[in-house]
C-alpha cells in the first residue's frame, strides 16, 4: 500500500468517483492506518502537524478566543489537557460558522446558510453510549456522504470517538485522533469539505496542517486573533 500511494492518488484524482466507488478499487484503504499512510506518502511534511501544535499551541487561544466573545462559559477547572483540547474542537464551529452560499445555477438558485448547530453536527455528531450504531451508520451513509467525527458519551464520562467515512466506523482512542484521520480522508478520497462545516475545516487544513488552500477571509480573521493572543 506505501509503495502504491502515489499511483493510487493520481488514479482518485483521474476519475474523480466516490469514495463508495473508490473503495470499491481499494478496500484496504479502511484498513487501521491505511489512510494516514497515504497521508504520510503524499503529505509528510503536514502528516503529525495536528499532535504536533494543537496542545501546545491552539488550544488556549482558541479557548480564550471563545470566551471572549461569550461562546464559552463553562469552567475548565478539572480539565485534563487532552480535555482541554477536546473542548477547544467543539469551540471551532462557533468561531468559524457558516456563511451565505447559493445552491443550484439560474433562476432556481437558492440562497443558504445554514446554522452553527448543522455546522457543530457536520462536523462532531455527539450522541449519548447506547445508540444503534448499524441505524446511525445507514442514516449517515444517506445524509452525510461526507467524512466526519462521531463521538459516544456524555458531559460527565468519557467518550468513544470515530471517524465515519462512507458508513463506516472507524474507532480512534481520542477524539484528536478522529480529527486526524477525517481531515486526511478528505485528502486521499479527494472530496470536497461540507459546505456546513467548511470554513472548519478550511482552518484546520491551512492553519493547523500549513497546507495551502483558498484561506477565507473569516479563517485569515480568526487565525490573526490567533497570532494576536500572547
Amino acid at each position: 500500500m506505501e509503495n502504491t500511494a502515489v499511483y493510487r492518488a493520481k488514479w482518485i484524482r483521474d476519475n474523480n468517483w466516490t469514495i463508495d466507488q473508490i473503495l470499491e478499487e481499494f478496500l484496504s484503504l479502511m484498513t487501521k492506518g491505511m489512510i494516514a499512510q497515504d497521508f504520510l506518502v503524499l503529505h509528510g511534511d503536514a502528516a503529525s502537524k495536528l499532535f504536533e501544535t494543537w496542545l501546545p499551541i491552539y488550544a488556549d487561544k482558541i479557548l480564550f478566543l471563545a470566551r471572549q466573545e461569550g461562546k464559552l462559559t463553562l469552567p475548565l477547572d478539572g480539565l485534563t489537557p487532552d480535555g482541554v483540547g477536546d473542548l477547544a474542537l467543539r469551540q471551532l464551529p462557533a468561531l468559524l460558522p457558516p456563511t451565505t452560499y447559493k445552491a443550484g445555477r439560474g433562476r432556481g438558485a437558492k440562497v443558504v446558510r445554514h446554522t452553527i448547530q448543522e455546522c457543530s453536527l457536520a462536523f462532531i455528531d455527539h450522541k449519548p453510549p447506547g445508540i444503534n450504531m448499524v441505524e446511525y451508520l445507514h442514516e449517515a451513509k444517506a445524509c452525510k456522504p461526507y467524512p466526519h467525527i462521531l463521538t459516544l458519551g456524555n458531559e460527565q464520562s468519557a467518550f468513544q470517538a470515530f471517524a465515519i467515512i462512507a458508513g463506516q466506523a472507524l474507532e480512534q482512542e481520542t477524539l484528536l485522533q478522529a480529527i486526524d484521520v477525517c481531515f486526511k480522508a478528505f485528502y486521499v478520497f479527494h472530496v470536497k469539505y461540507p459546505k456546513q462545516c467548511e470554513h472548519v475545516w478550511e482552518f484546520i487544513q491551512t492553519v493547523i496542517y500549513d497546507m495551502p488552500g483558498g484561506e477565507s477571509k473569516m479563517v485569515k480573521f480568526i487565525h490573526s486573533r490567533i497570532l494576536a493572543c500572547k
